[in-house]
């Protein structure tokens, strides 16, 4: 039984959908198998298997998007990046085993044959371990039972407080309030709105290009992350091992 991705549209509602299974792998008893898939910023995970040669995913997993949306994915060939990770059950710890990437744009509407896909940085350098899957798009004739509306902003007064009146855009800085969490703009006082500011790194190639041939790596294993300074603060994201 295999892992099910899949992508649905929710206008038509189209659904992209992934079928896989796994071989060539090795016994690990005291261990689990999860795939992970990422695909526009969001990750998903099937539930984990037992680590035999031949693992058996049965899990459905699925992305919402709408028409236009895809388009653009196609046309910016955003890739579907399916990860395989062995779960240490006690510890919770995850191995990174291999990984491997699809062409949104493979995925039609007509039923298409399996194939096998050999895993990419595969840890297993003595097996071939390899995914079966096979991804096809579909059509939700379904009608979204609650359609999102927008709703209009309530109308303003116009009435600006005369302390904001006088002053100057350019005084006007964010300051962080790290009891918070949050950056404040302007006078207190007159902080009423809260925004959020969403930075998505949705997926990444080639990065091991990026190091000169002449820099060494630390014998054990590296950690990379991706890093950015936002208002003054530096930001990170969580690290990882794989290039």
């Amino acid at each position: 039984m295999p892992v099910i991705p899949a992508l649905w549209e929710a206008e038509a509602g189209r659904s992209d959908h992934l079928k896989s299974g796994g071989r060539h792998f090795p016994k690990r008893p005291k261990h689990m198998l999860v795939v992970e898939a990422k695909f526009d910023g969001e990750q998903l995970a099937t539930d984990p298997v037992d680590h035999t040669d031949q693992p058996e995913f049965a899990t459905e997993l699925a992305w919402e998007i709408d028409r236009k949306a895809l388009h653009q994915h196609r046309l910016q060939r955003t890739p579907i990046k399916l990860q395989c990770f062995a779960l240490d059950p006690i510890t919770s710890a995850k191995e990174t085993i291999g990984y491997i990437v699809l062409d949104l744009r493979t995925a039609q509407e007509t039923k298409q044959a399996p194939k096998w896909y050999q895993l990419l940085s595969n840890k297993y350098t003595k097996f071939k371990s390899e995914i079966q899957i096979s991804i096809a798009l579909e059509t939700d004739t379904k009608a979204p039972v609650d359609s999102f509306k927008a709703k209009g902003a309530p109308p303003r007064d116009g009435k600006v407080p005369a302390i904001l009146a006088g002053l100057d855009p350019r005084d006007i800085v964010a300051v962080l309030n790290e009891e918070g969490g949050y950056h404040q703009i302007g006078p207190a006082e007159y902080c009423t709105d809260s925004f959020i500011m969403s930075v998505t790194i949705a997926f990444a190639t080639q990065l091991e290009q990026l190091i000169p041939c002449t820099m060494k790596l630390p014998e054990r294993q590296p950690e990379f992350f991706f890093y950015y300074s936002l208002l003054g603060n530096d930001v990170t994201n969580e690290p990882f091992n794989d290039l």
